[in-house]
C-alpha cells in the first residue's frame, strides 16, 4: 500500500484525487464507531493495512473518512467500494466474536464520484462525495437515483452494508413479485412496478441535468415536476442528441429543462392494470416507445416503470397463465378467473358474470364416447370466444373452470344480448356431434329418461351494480343457486339475477 495521506482538502489530497480518478472514479467510505469500542478501532486499523487502494484518510474523533481509488484491471469503483466495506464489516464481526464481546457497533456508508464534466471544481465534487458517504450510512434509507429538485454530484450506488450485501437477492424478489401476485389471484397494478427515478424541478437548467447524467451513467432519464406533480420527461438519449448538434451547447446549455422536455409523457395512476399500461405504452409514437412510464398516486409522483420491467411482468404473467390454463381449451383456469374477478370488483364498475355449463353431458359421453365429449367441450369454448368477438368488448374475459363449466366476465350492458346469441349459436352447431342420429330423449344422472333433443346449454347470468359489497367468493355461491334454477327448465336457457343494494333478482328464460 502506498503512503496514506491525512487531512481534508489540502493540496496533496486534491492532487492525489486528480491523479487517480480518471482511472474509473474514486470512492469514500465513512465509518462511525460508538464510544468505548476499542475492539472496533483495532479492527479498523487491521482493515486499513489490507487496503491496497486506500490513499487518504481523515479522523474526526470517532468518525473516519477513507478515500479509495480504482486500479487498472479492477472491477467498477462501485464494486471496489462495496467489497472494501464488506471486508471491514466482516473483520469487525469476526474480531468481536473472537473476543466473546458484544457485537461491534459501527456505522458504515459509502459513495463514489467521477470527474466533473460541467466545470465543477474537484473540491466541490469531493465535498459532496464525503457528505453523501456520511448521509448514506446505516441510518439512511436505500433510495438510489432519487434526486428531488437538485443536482447530484455523486453516484450513490449503495447506502448500507446490509442493503449492498443483499442487493442481488432483493432484486430477485422484485423480479418474482409479479408472478407471486398473479398466483395470489389479485390483479397486478402498475404501482407495484414503480421504482425511484431522478426528479428535477421544471426551472432546472439543462446543464444541471446533463451533469447528473455524466455522474450517474445508469440513470436513463429524469422526470420534471412542478409541486411534485409530473409535467414532463427527459430521456438521456434525447438530451445527448440535442447537445451533440452543431449549436446544441449554446442553444440549450443555460436554458430551462422545460424547453426541451417531452411535455406529454405517458402518465398513469398507480392502480391501472399492468396489461392496460402495456397497451398504452406500445401504442406510443416510435420516438417515445422506450420512454419510461410515469406513475402517480393521487396526482403526486410515485415513481416510474421502465418498458423492460413492464414487459418482464407481462411475460411472467403470460407464462403463468399458460402454465395454469386448461390443457383442453387453452383458456385461463381458476387462478386467472380469480384475478379477473378481483380486478373487476376493485374497479367498482358494474359488470356481468355468465356461468355456462352443459346439461346431459354425461349422457352424451356415455353414448358417443369421451373423444366426442372433448370435442363438444372445445366447441363450447370456441362458441363462447366467437360470441364475445362479435357482441362483446375488448376487455371481456372467458375462463374454463373445468369439465363442461365455463365463465364469462363482460360489460353489464351487453350481457343479456350475449346470452341470447350464445344459445342460438350453440343450438345451430351442436347437432353435428350426433352423427346424423335424431335425438328425442336423453337420460339424467340418475338414469331417468327425459324428453330432450340432446345436450342443452344452461347460462346463469349475474349483473352487479358496482355498489353493493361483493367478493369473488360470493359469485360462485350466487351462481350455484341460479344454476339449479336453470337446470330445472327445459332446453337451452339463461336465468338472470341483478346483484344490487336491494339484492333482488328475476328469472328469465330464453330458448
Amino acid at each position: 500500500m502506498e503512503e496514506i495521506g491525512y487531512g481534508l482538502f489540502n493540496r496533496d489530497m486534491i492532487r492525489g484525487i486528480k491523479e487517480r480518478w480518471n482511472n474509473g472514479g474514486i470512492s469514500a467510505i465513512y465509518v462511525r464507531i460508538d464510544s468505548g469500542q476499542s475492539a472496533a478501532e483495532s479492527s479498523l486499523l487491521l482493515w486499513e493495512s489490507d487496503q491496497k487502494r486506500l490513499f487518504w484518510r481523515l479522523r474526526l474523533e470517532n468518525e473516519y473518512y477513507y478515500l479509495l481509488a480504482r486500479q487498472s484491471g479492477d472491477p467498477p469503483i462501485e464494486q471496489v467500494a462495496q467489497l472494501a466495506a464488506e471486508l471491514l464489516n466482516k473483520r469487525m464481526n469476526a474480531d468481536s466474536a473472537g473476543s466473546r464481546r458484544d457485537s461491534v457497533k459501527a456505522h458504515i456508508g459509502y459513495a463514489v464520484a467521477f470527474p466533473s464534466s460541467a466545470g465543477r471544481s474537484t473540491e466541490t465534487v469531493v465535498y459532496r462525495l464525503l457528505r453523501d458517504a456520511l448521509l448514506l450510512n446505516a441510518y439512511a434509507a436505500p433510495v438510489p437515483y432519487a434526486f428531488h429538485g437538485g443536482l447530484a454530484e455523486v453516484d450513490t450506488t449503495a447506502v448500507t452494508l446490509e442493503s449492498a450485501k443483499h442487493a442481488g437477492q432483493s432484486g430477485e424478489k422484485r423480479n418474482k413479485q409479479p408472478l407471486e401476485l398473479y398466483r395470489s389471484g389479485k390483479p397486478i397494478s402498475i404501482g407495484q412496478l414503480a421504482a425511484p427515478f431522478p426528479v428535477f424541478q421544471s426551472r432546472t437548467l439543462v446543464s444541471e441535468v446533463a451533469y447528473m447524467f455524466d455522474t450517474n451513467p445508469k440513470a436513463p432519464g429524469v422526470i420534471i415536476v412542478a409541486d411534485n406533480r409530473p409535467v414532463g420527461l427527459l430521456m438521456k438519449e434525447k438530451l445527448h442528441q440535442l447537445l451533440a448538434g452543431q449549436f446544441g451547447l449554446p442553444l440549450y446549455w443555460n436554458r430551462g429543462v422545460e424547453r426541451i422536455m417531452n411535455d406529454q409523457p405517458l402518465i398513469v395512476d398507480e392502480n391501472m392494470p399492468v396489461e392496460q399500461v402495456s397497451q398504452l405504452a406500445m401504442n406510443r409514437h416510435y420516438a417515445h416507445l422506450y420512454d419510461v412510464v410515469i406513475i402517480t398516486r393521487n396526482g403526486q409522483l410515485a415513481g416510474a416503470a421502465s418498458i423492460r420491467s413492464i414487459l418482464e411482468c407481462m411475460t411472467a404473467m403470460r407464462t403463468e397463465a399458460a402454465r395454469e390454463a386448461n390443457p383442453l381449451t387453452g383458456l385461463p383456469g381458476n387462478e386467472g378467473i380469480q384475478t379477473e374477478l378481483h380486478r373487476r370488483i376493485q374497479a367498482c364498475r358494474p359488470f356481468a358474470v355468465i356461468y355456462a355449463d352443459l346439461d346431459y353431458f354425461k349422457w352424451f359421453n356415455d353414448c358417443f364416447g369421451f373423444g366426442l365429449g372433448d370435442g363438444m367441450i372445445r366447441y363450447l369454448a370456441d362458441t363462447l370466444g366467437k360470441e364475445l368477438e362479435q357482441h362483446g368488448t375488448p376487455g371481456d374475459f372467458v375462463g374454463h373452470i373445468g369439465g363442461d363449466d365455463f365463465i364469462i366476465v363482460a360489460e353489464a350492458a351487453y350481457a343479456e344480448m350475449i346470452c341470447q346469441s350464445l344459445i342460438t349459436r350453440f343450438e345451430a352447431g351442436v347437432k353435428a356431434f350426433y352423427g346424423g342420429v335424431e335425438v328425442t330423449s336423453v337420460e339424467d344422472r340418475h338414469g331417468n329418461v327425459v324428453e330432450q333433443e340432446g345436450v342443452a346449454l344452461s347460462l346463469s347470468l349475474m349483473v352487479w351494480d358496482g355498489i353493493v359489497p361483493l367478493t369473488p367468493e360470493d359469485i360462485p355461491r350466487l351462481a350455484a343457486k341460479l344454476k339449479k334454477r336453470a337446470k330445472a327448465l327445459k332446453g337451452s336457457v339463461y336465468v338472470l339475477e341483478h346483484i344490487t343494494g336491494m339484492h333482488h333478482g328475476e328469472d328469465r328464460k330464453y330458448t
